[in-house]
C-alpha cells in the first residue's frame, strides 16, 4: 500500500475509464467548434496606376515588378519620342517606354512618384514609365464589368472591362495587349 492512499479510496480501472469517458463526452458537448472555412470567392488582383488624369488597373499577372525610375537611363538615338531609353535592371537590359508619350503623344511629367511597370514580353522584358502607382487592389471577380467605362479612344483597344468600388469605376488596362500591339513594336523614328 502506498502512503497516503488506501485501496478503498483509489478508483478501480473500470471506474477510472468510465470517469474519463464521461469527461470526454462533457468536453465534446461544451467545446466550441473549429471555425468553418467559407468558400473562397475568386479574387482578382491588379496594379492601380495613373497616366495623366486616368487611373487604370493592370492585371497583376501581367506586371512582373514595379520599379522606381532607374537613375541611369541611356537614350537611344533614332527612336520615337516615347522611347525613354535603356536601363540596367539587375544585369538585364530593360528598354523603357513612356506610356503617356506612346498613347497621348505627350511626355510623362517627371516626378518622384513616377514608376516603371515591368512587363514580360516573349523575347525580353519592357518597362512602361507611368505617372504614379497607387498600389495593388483586390476585387471579387464576380463584380467585373465587361463594359469598358468612358475612356479616350486611344485606351479602348487595351481595355478589358472594369471594376467598381463605391462610386469609382476602375478600368482594366492590359499592358500585355499594349506591348503586343504592332504599333508598339515600331520604335524607330
Amino acid at each position: 500500500m502506498t502512503e497516503g492512499f488506501s485501496e478503498s479510496a483509489a478508483p478501480g480501472g473500470k471506474e477510472l475509464f468510465d470517469a474519463l469517458c464521461a469527461l470526454e463526452v462533457r468536453c465534446r458537448d461544451n467545446a466550441a467548434g473549429l471555425p468553418q472555412r467559407e468558400a473562397q470567392s475568386d479574387i482578382w488582383a491588379g496594379v492601380l496606376f495613373r497616366i495623366g488624369e486616368f487611373s487604370l488597373l493592370a492585371p497583376m499577372e501581367e506586371v512582373g515588378e514595379i520599379l522606381e525610375v532607374p537613375r541611369e537611363i541611356t537614350p537611344v538615338p533614332g527612336t520615337k519620342d516615347w522611347v525613354f531609353g535603356i536601363a540596367n535592371n539587375r544585369g538585364t537590359l530593360l528598354p523603357i517606354f513612356d506610356l503617356r508619350g506612346f498613347l497621348f503623344a505627350s511626355a510623362t511629367s517627371r516626378s518622384g512618384r513616377n514608376r516603371v511597370l515591368v512587363v514580360q514580353r516573349e523575347e525580353f522584358p519592357v518597362g512602361l514609365l507611368v505617372d504614379d502607382v497607387t498600389g495593388i487592389r483586390h476585387f471579387d471577380s464576380k463584380y467585373q464589368n465587361q463594359q469598358v467605362p468612358e475612356l479616350p479612344d486611344v485606351l479602348k483597344p487595351f481595355s478589358m472591362g472594369s471594376f467598381i468600388r463605391g462610386a469609382v469605376s476602375h478600368p482594366v488596362f492590359s499592358v500585355r495587349r499594349l506591348t503586343s500591339a504592332p504599333e508598339f513594336s515600331v520604335t524607330g523614328a
